[in-house]
């Protein structure tokens, strides 16, 4: 029968069966490396896109490291100026410095509110020992209403004398100011509240004493003037600026709420690894 097979008929078998074998490898073999190589150029694209991509994630890598050290730095002058020096590493040096703290507070602010010269300041300064026992002391804050307090003078002196309070050497919120009686003869009254920040090694206070009792004759009234404050419970008041300029005097409530202090913003307490301040000096 294969003698029968002519060249022609040769030539068409050879031709099938190389279009079979061309099929096969094609679909074995070409197909998928065709498949591995487009899925290749998509991987190698987006890496690609992420190589690109990482010179500007490096750079604001380092600008955001320079935002948290500069963040750091303005917080540890912050507390220099603002902070004493409570350091609650150690619990019977912080309850030391918190005895004391009070009398040296009420003195800075008396200070403080004496250099008001355009405006009468009618009060003073009176705050509470927070605890005797190391183990009660306030962290990590201690807040301390200081009262209600009333100045006198003219609409503008008033103003500028709550505004002065951002300088104040204690970080001191003053809140719902209101003015009676007729200008230059205005009665100025708002609150105050004063909030302090201890400081701890990694910010952990140290851990509690065994047994510790209250020192005898400690938890009288440390102040200046006489004025009902101290520890009356915790108080916090949202902060704001004040409101706008007005052309007389009013009576009630200033529009804008409160005047908080210049405190950096978005921090509440300092970060970690900031360098400690050393607080205020012993004498003012």
């Amino acid at each position: 029968m294969l003698s029968k097979l002519t060249l022609q008929n040769v030539i068409v078998i050879g031709i099938v069966v190389s279009a079979v074998i061309a099929s096969g490898i094609f679909f074995v073999l070409i197909r998928p490396t065709q498949a591995e190589i487009k899925n290749l150029d998509t991987q190698i694209e987006a890496a690609s896109q992420r190589a690109a991509q990482l010179p500007a994630a490096k750079r604001q890598l380092e600008d955001a490291k320079k935002e948290v050290e500069e963040a750091r730095l303005k917080w540890a002058r912050y507390e220099r100026s603002k902070m004493p020096n409570i350091d609650m590493t150690d619990r019977l040096k912080a309850a030391l410095a918190y005895w004391k703290e009070p009398e040296r507070t009420a003195r800075a602010l008396q200070q403080f509110v004496s250099k008001s010269q355009d405006v009468i300041f009618l009060g003073g300064f009176a705050i509470n020992v927070p605890s005797t026992d190391p183990n009660q002391l306030p962290w990590p804050i201690w807040i301390v209403p200081l009262g209600t307090f009333q100045v006198q003078g003219d609409f503008e002196s008033i103003l500028r004398h709550v505004e002065r309070w951002n300088n104040a050497p204690r970080l001191v919120l003053v809140d719902g100011l209101q003015l009676s009686g007729v200008s230059p003869q205005l009665i100025g009254q708002y609150t105050a509240t004063l909030f302090i920040l201890p400081r701890a090694k990694d910010d952990k206070p140290a851990e509690l004493l065994p047994a510790a009792g209250g020192a005898p004759g400690m938890g009288g009234m440390a102040g200046m003037g006489g004025f009902r404050g101290g520890m009356a419970g915790p108080m916090m008041g949202g902060p704001m600026m004040g409101g706008p300029m007005m052309s007389g005097p009013t009576t009630g409530p200033m529009p804008g709420g409160a005047m908080a202090p210049g405190a950096p913003a978005g921090v509440a307490r300092p970060p970690t690894g900031a360098p400690p301040g050393s607080g205020m000096p012993e004498d003012y």
